[in-house]
């Protein structure tokens, strides 16, 4: 696989609720605007409902610009986030969407739909898009592409300190102190 052309990635499940069928639409739409083919890395494990969008890229033609990695390592992974355009997360419902965080904490900028579980855990860091509109999606791409350098690296700061905000330890931590406390008051 080589990275010449300018991509996006998305890292996660393929299950209908993270409307991956709206992202190759609107990256369909981003490419025939597009001077040079604009990529798309999509990175899941391989099941049937990779096998859709296999069918679906086949369909619209898009299999020129986007990818299916299904596994990559994690040394890998980090590597692809931190040289890509952005990492795009168009979710339609999350219970948390620690993806975002992985790709804020590996210095690349977050697009993402405007869901409440979004808009609390990553604050105002991301662009936010509609992910009911394809448009909405492409428009956020071509947002990113068209930073100011100094804008980008702004944002991707913004990323990392957030992400910094949120560990496993500390997680544990307040777990256990939950359960602790949920334990004496018996």
């Amino acid at each position: 696989m080589k990275e010449s052309n300018p991509y996006f990635i998305y890292v996660g499940n393929a299950y209908p609720h993270k409307n991956l069928k709206r992202l190759i639409e609107a990256m369909v739409i981003l490419n025939k605007k597009a001077k040079e083919n604009i990529e798309l890395y999509i990175v899941s494990s391989r099941n049937v409902f990779t096998k859709r969008l296999e069918k679906l890229i086949e369909k619209l033609k898009a299999k020129d610009y986007i990818k299916l990695l299904g596994f990559v390592p994690d040394e890998k992974l980090k590597r692809l986030y931190k040289k890509s355009e952005g990492f795009i997360f168009p979710s339609l419902s999350e219970g948390f969407g620690l993806p975002g965080l992985e790709a804020m904490a590996s210095q690349t900028i977050v697009a993402c739909s405007e869901i409440p579980v979004f808009k609390e855990i990553y604050k105002d860091v991301p662009f936010y898009f509609n992910p009911f509109d394809i448009n909405s999606i492409s428009d956020s791409m071509k947002l990113i592409l068209n930073m100011d350098p100094e804008a980008r690296e702004k944002r991707i700061e913004k990323g990392l300190t957030l992400a910094k905000t949120y560990s496993w330890s500390k997680m544990a931590k307040e777990t256990l102190n939950l359960y602790e406390s949920c334990f004496s008051l018996r």
